[in-house]
């Protein structure tokens, strides 16, 4: 192939490649030099008082595959002497830094592998060592993270009807949770900030007076107070909901609360079928399959309390589908609430004392139908990172990492 197709493969206008040195099954080395002959001096940026001085060593920089190959670029170091500054400066490359090895565009390409999976990964991919991988990935983070961050609270700002998202996550289950403040109409993650009670939540609005500036229309959260508390302070007129998959999952452990109380009175054989198909009890019935709905009809039949509890449940899944209004809503969970006082069981009317004490917010979903099933698949998301980068103990990487994860499949490059 002649030398200027391949000069066009390496993307690089900068350089002219003179002869392949070397070729084999892994490796091409590629001898190039620049196309100008002088460089502006960095002090007045002038050629004209600029004079070559020599040259050093030559540098062997890795650049991207070519054929299949890792590709190596032999450029010289050149020496340059401006007479008017009186100063000496080496010949400066765009496509790589100051005394580096790797090209920009394959730190591009190595970086970007890296977020999407493991540094060992990448750098199997890659063929270079790990802790070059892990280096060049901490180099990005920062400014990456950066960049989509802005992106995202800029779209935040400018987006009418924004609905906010607040949850949190756990570090350490039972001991250290972040809480995270999501965009759900533009599906990105805006902040993440350690803790979850009040006194940290009040803190980050302090600290932070671009979160108190945006006006959104409904903020989705749990049933947790200091969030409703917090959410009250800083928007007083945005709708609080409570989210639907927090709010159906105080039913669902009623039901199964439910169901462990007649399990223990069944004969061994009903037993072990209700305990080993209970998981057939918490979804809606017409999202099972023929075979899931025979089962079910058999758990159904070991117990008139067990079906009672179960309609009721499923009587609340109707409620949040089908209620056509705020004033139908309002009617059907007076309905739903005076269905389950027929139900003869502690966790029930445990449930609909709790459900009785955020209904304004429950029933708030049928002002704005938003929910936090987004932020539910990206704590997943996040999971999975944490798992990758094994709990990344420096915070400012592990916040960047995180954002970075969250918001780079929705945002573009």
């Amino acid at each position: 192939m002649p030398l200027h197709y391949i000069n066009e493969l390496l993307g690089l206008p900068e350089l002219q490649l003179h002869t392949i040195v070397s070729i084999d099954t892994k490796e091409v080395h590629l001898e190039a030099s620049p196309v100008t002959y002088k460089q502006p001096c960095p002090g007045c940026h002038s050629e004209q008082d600029v004079k070559r001085d020599g040259r050093n060593a030559s540098r062997k920089i890795r650049h991207l595959s070519i054929f299949g190959k890792k590709s190596y670029l032999h450029v010289p170091s050149i020496r340059m002497a401006c007479t008017r500054c009186q100063i000496s400066f080496v010949w400066m490359y765009d496509f790589v830094g100051p005394k580096q090895r790797y090209s920009w565009a394959f730190r591009t390409q190595t970086v970007e592998q890296a977020f999407g999976s493991t540094a060992t990964h990448s750098a199997k991919m890659q063929e270079v060592p790990v802790s070059t991988v892990q280096r060049m990935h901490q180099d990005a983070l920062p400014a990456e993270s950066k960049r989509l961050t802005e992106q995202a609270w800029c779209e935040a700002q400018n987006t009418s009807g924004l609905v906010l998202g607040i949850d949190d996550f756990a570090i350490k289950k039972g001991h250290t949770y972040n809480t995270g403040i999501h965009n759900l109409r533009g599906e990105t993650m805006l902040d993440l900030f350690p803790g979850r009670k009040l006194e940290a939540l009040r803190a980050y609005a302090k600290q932070h007076p671009d979160f108190l500036a945006l006006k959104p229309k409904a903020v989705v959260m749990d049933l947790a107070q200091a969030y409703h508390t917090w959410i009250r302070e800083c928007f007083p007129n945005a709708i609080r909901i409570a989210d639907r998959f927090h709010v159906h999952g105080y039913v669902i452990e009623s039901v199964q609360a439910v169901r462990k109380s007649v399990q223990h009175t069944l004969a061994p054989r009903a037993r072990a079928i209700l305990k080993s198909h209970h998981h057939l009890l918490n979804p809606p019935a017409e999202t099972l399959s023929d075979k899931g709905r025979t089962e079910l009809d058999i758990l159904l039949g070991y117990s008139p309390l067990l079906r009672q509890v179960w309609e009721w449940k499923e009587a609340f899944s109707r409620w949040y589908d089908h209620s056509l209004n705020v004033h139908v809503a309002c009617l059907g969970f007076q309905r739903w609430c005076q269905q389950g006082e027929s139900v003869n069981h502690d966790a029930v009317r445990s449930a609909l004392k709790t459900m009785r004490n955020w209904e304004a917010e429950i029933v708030n979903y049928h002002r704005c139908r938003w929910t936090n099933a987004t932020v539910e698949g990206r704590h997943n998301r996040i999971k999975a990172y944490q798992r990758r980068r094994y709990f990344m103990p420096n915070q400012t990487f592990y916040k960047a990492g995180i954002l970075i994860e969250c918001n780079r499949h929705r945002l573009s490059g």
